[in-house]
């Protein structure tokens, strides 16, 4: 088969036959001698194209991921719309996995620190924020499981830092349900809120009676 052109692009040549266009890496163009007007097998052209096509990609996977973590998922949704290439991505991630650069129960376990312990999340929402980001369900609730006591913990704090200005009057039902819908979008449960919002009126009573 001869090789009617090579078309430079930015990180690789378009190799042009009468018959298709393969996208090959320099580098293995040279390796294998492949030159305009020159002769090559379509079998080898083939090989080329799919070792530099998967070149590229771990390349690019592997740029995202030095600038944040992701799950599985969301990195083969970004390679995805980058490449369009179901079999290509699915190479790349599982090659990631096998070199244990890519894990979802480390990423999970990250991702939820960060979304109950910094962010302060309830239990609900932090799930859909890891769910979202395409972490298994029963990954996601087994390690939230552990972070119960946190969110509970927390719940009292982030109810008087957003909220402890305007919840004056215990007798002010709808400031109330603003907050509990507030708080709710926080991911944090009626019950446990409505019981936070009656130890703030409680502890309020309490510091008016000692002065």
């Amino acid at each position: 088969m001869r090789i009617q052109e090579l078309r430079r692009k930015r990180s690789y040549y378009e190799v042009v036959t009468e018959t298709a266009v393969y996208e090959i890496d320099g580098r293995l163009l040279e390796q294998n001698g492949m030159t305009a007007g020159g002769e090559t097998e379509e079998a080898l052209l083939s090989e080329l194209h799919e070792k530099s096509r998967r070149h590229r990609a771990m390349q690019r996977a592997l740029y995202l991921l030095d600038d944040r973590d992701y799950s599985c998922l969301m990195l083969y949704r970004k390679l995805m719309q980058t490449y369009q290439d179901k079999p290509l991505c699915q190479y790349v991630i599982a090659a990631l996995v096998q070199k244990g650069l890519l894990n979802d129960a480390r990423y999970a376990e990250k991702l939820a620190e960060y979304l109950v312990e910094r962010k302060h999340y309830g239990l609900f929402r932090a799930e859909q924020e890891m769910l979202h980001r395409g972490l298994d369900k029963t990954l996601t609730e087994d390690v939230l499981e552990q972070y119960a006591d946190t969110a509970e913990e927390n719940l009292p704090e982030v109810l008087e830092k957003k909220y402890g200005k305007v919840l004056t009057d215990p007798k002010d039902y709808r400031t109330r349900e603003k907050v509990i819908a507030g708080m709710a979008r926080l991911g944090y449960d009626y019950r446990s809120v409505k019981a936070a919002i009656a130890d703030h009126f409680a502890n309020e009573t309490d510091e008016e009676d000692e002065a």
